[in-house]
């Protein structure tokens, strides 16, 4: 799996700002560093459907989802 093509921010802080406005904040996401040092987060199909979204939601998004 490659995470470096997954959507990516250069902060925490902006990640963080954009899961939130995609309303996928709630949905648990593991929060991690790609190889340039951006930021970005990884789904899993049981967090997703949590909260009720199907894990072609945060991959639309362009997070990776598994």
């Amino acid at each position: 799996m490659n995470i470096d093509t997954s959507k990516s921010y250069a902060t925490e802080a902006n990640l963080i700002k954009a899961l939130t406005e995609a309303k996928l904040i709630d949905c648990r996401p593991l929060i991690v560093r790609n190889r340039e040092g951006r930021w970005t987060a990884v789904f899993s199909s049981a967090n997703l459907s949590h909260v009720g979204y199907s894990i072609a939601y945060a991959a639309h998004k362009g997070f990776m989802t598994l």
